[in-house]
């Protein structure tokens, strides 16, 4: 089978529409083109400058690290110290305890023995009096004693002298 095609003919004025048609498209196309081109360059220009940014926020995150890195051993390092000291002053601490105690139980046995020795002393001192009451009344009994010694000198001479008489 044969097929027809069926063309119109050709018109200049058409062409030239058409032409014309083509070349606003082809201005259309070339200022979207240059546009996007703009829009392209400015997006690279963003791009390098961002890229440009993570370079650099990279490099002093790296410096942050490095940083931080110090931070942390000398932190550590100072942790430890701080536990060394702290062990050292519970060790302390648990030992001015143990000397306390020690010494609380030295101060209730020297309060106890100062007890006993105010107790003694009083008994000292009644005893004391008691001496003293004794010694008094023995000197008063000497006295006495004494007295009699020589009433009695006395009544031994009258008797002698009354013997001496009565034997004459």
């Amino acid at each position: 089978m044969d097929k027809t095609l069926k063309l119109r003919t050709y018109s200049g004025e058409i062409k030239s529409n058409v032409v014309q048609g083509n070349i606003e498209k082809e201005r259309n196309i070339a200022l979207e083109l240059e546009k996007k081109t703009a829009l392209l360059e400015d997006e690279r220009s963003k791009s390098l400058d961002l890229l440009k940014t993570i370079v650099q926020l990279r490099e002093s995150l790296k410096q942050e690290q490095a940083k931080s890195a110090g931070l942390e051993a000398k932190l550590n390092k100072l942790d430890g110290l701080e536990e060394s000291q702290l062990v050292k002053k519970n060790a302390q601490l648990e030992e001015e305890k143990r000397l306390s105690l020690e010494y609380m139980r030295t101060i209730e046995q020297l309060r106890e023995s100062i007890k006993q020795d105010r107790a003694k002393s009083a008994e000292m001192v009644n005893k004391f009096d008691e001496l003293e009451a004794k010694t008094k009344e023995l000197e008063e009994l000497k006295a006495k004693v004494n007295d009699l010694t020589g009433v009695l000198g006395m009544v031994s001479r009258i008797a002698a002298a009354g013997k001496v008489d009565s034997n004459d």
